[in-house]
């Protein structure tokens, strides 16, 4: 595995977080010094040919018509048909599927990792782009092969100004504030809303590490779903004390009163059901990504004998809510009751020390963890 660096060149993760994240853009050269990608073109063109990967192309010129999107899975004959220039390959989850990449999306870390959605991979021939546009989400971009120019502008898109049936907000009048030539290990890094426009000027890999931005409106219909699942049916509505009224269809401030207070008690900040439904939402899976391990185990010992090192596998998502001593362990939107120390050595690292946890663990803790092997959630180490 690549030694740890840091990504943030001569920043400090704490700088980087007071000054940059969410605020403003930031070029960062050598982000990764001599970085050398570990995947080829080739290999991530088959890997978009495999069921079950979220793949993409995105044709600017020379397609059907203008920024034509191709979803996969592809094959040959797509890619025998691409024009030479002016198309860009992506694909999602590329860590999910080859775990020995995720050493890149642990070097963020210094993010909460349950925030991290996935690791992109892009290639493009020269000229090749997903047009200017912006996104709601934070993302660095780290070259890993040739040459991609970058512009940002920070300025306010309006609806007018975007190329209708284009899947990403792609804009119609671009002018640039900023321009940068990237070249391997350098990287990039794009807050939410800020419109950016990145065009290969020879064959070029780019990884993006993107993270995850629920909206408002998918976290309110979550809390509520899972609020509600546990109510008892007897729980009805009851009128406020009523009087006649002279309008029977009126919905009076006394009803909408009787409103407010019965949707307050349940949406109040302190609910106690918050931690357990924030950590189930954020933990669960986005991507539908099974990976099952070639060997199960009847009982821990036998595990730990064959695998003193496991991996948190990277199509799984972890996170843990302390109370105490006591946590609430969270993986792909499962709760579990465990103690903070075993929360915390699940978490701490990518890779994980079976002999050393053994030490540590309650028998139902050592069962939980022997079903997390069997279930595909910890992996050998690729």
């Amino acid at each position: 595995m690549t030694e740890p660096v840091n990504p943030l060149g001569e920043l400090t993760p704490e700088d980087f977080l007071r000054d940059y994240w969410q605020k403003q853009p930031l070029v960062i050269k050598q982000a990764f010094p001599g970085f050398e990608s570990p995947i080829s073109a080739e290999e991530l063109a088959g890997l978009s040919c495999e069921a079950g990967v979220d793949s993409r192309i995105v044709i600017e010129k020379g397609g059907e018509h203008p920024w034509q999107a191709i979803h996969g899975p592809m094959d040959e004959a797509v890619f025998e048909k691409l024009p030479e220039t002016h198309w860009t390959l992506l694909v999602n989850d590329v860590e999910k599927h080859i775990p020995a990449l995720a050493w890149i999306v642990d070097r963020f870390r210094f993010i909460p990792e349950w925030r991290i959605d996935d690791l992109m991979v892009s290639y493009a021939p020269e000229g090749g782009s997903v047009g200017p546009h912006h996104d709601q989400y934070d993302t660095f971009i780290l070259q890993a092969q040739g040459h991609r120019r970058w512009q940002i502008h920070t300025r306010e898109v309006t609806d007018d100004n975007q190329v209708a049936g284009a899947d990403l907000h792609i804009h119609k009048d671009f002018v640039a504030e900023h321009e940068w030539l990237l070249e391997p290990g350098d990287m990039i890094y794009i807050p939410p809303g800020v419109s950016h426009y990145g065009v290969a000027t020879d064959d070029c890999l780019s990884f993006s590490i993107g993270f995850r931005a629920a909206t408002h409106a998918e976290m309110l219909d979550s809390f509520a779903g899972h609020i509600s699942e546990s109510l008892p049916g007897d729980l009805t509505w009851r009128d406020p004390p009523l009087e006649v009224q002279r309008h029977p269809n009126e919905i009076t401030n006394a009803t909408m009163e009787a409103v407010r207070t019965l949707l307050g008690e349940y949406m109040k900040p302190d609910n106690p059901a918050l931690p357990g439904w924030f950590g189930r939402f954020i933990s669960d899976a986005k991507a539908d990504i099974v990976v099952e391990n070639d060997d199960r185990f009847d009982d821990l010992p036998g595990l730990i004998t064959a695998h003193v090192t496991l991996f948190r596998n990277p199509a799984s998502h972890f996170a843990f809510w302390r109370d105490g001593q006591q946590a609430l362990l969270f993986i792909d939107g499962f709760e579990f009751q465990v103690s903070l120390v075993f929360a915390e050595s699940l978490c701490s690292q990518r890779e994980i020390n079976t002999e050393k946890l053994r030490d540590s663990m309650t028998a139902d803790e050592g069962r939980l963890f022997l079903n997390f092997y069997n279930s595909g959630q910890l992996i050998p180490v690729p």
